[in-house]
């Protein structure tokens, strides 16, 4: 139930177009794609080639191959979120020490966190 609750949650922040078709919900429920040398945590050592693995598989989820406008942003924000949670994470919460290690003013941190409704644990030392 978690899961349709994610992917429900995911299409409605990704998509912003009225109707979100099959091939959109096949191309978010597709396995990741599998690097050349058959190991698909290979990857995961090289955020560029993740994210291009990741882009080629989104994009041919679309009968024509291009998906809807305001991609960038799309994926702007599926980045943001891990970004901006491992950082308050390695942080313990600390905003402005987060917004330091992530070379962004404490000011437009917390906006981000807010705009994408990131929840902020914060712990003792």
């Amino acid at each position: 139930m978690r899961e349709l609750e994610n992917l429900a949650r995911r299409l409605a922040a990704l998509y912003p177009q009225d109707v979100i078709t099959g091939s959109v919900i096949d191309g978010e429920l597709a396995p990741p794609a599998v690097t050349s040398g058959g190991n698909a945590h290979h990857s995961i050592d090289n955020l560029g080639g993740a994210v291009e693995a990741y882009l080629s598989s989104h994009f041919s989820g679309f009968p024509n191959g291009v998906p809807p406008p305001g991609l960038y942003h799309r994926i702007l924000k599926e980045i943001e979120v891990p970004l901006l949670t491992a950082a308050l994470a390695a942080t313990r919460g600390n905003q402005i020490r987060a917004a330091d290690l992530l070379g962004l003013n404490r000011n437009t941190l917390r906006k981000k966190i807010r705009d994408l409704d990131i929840q902020v644990y914060r712990s003792g030392n």
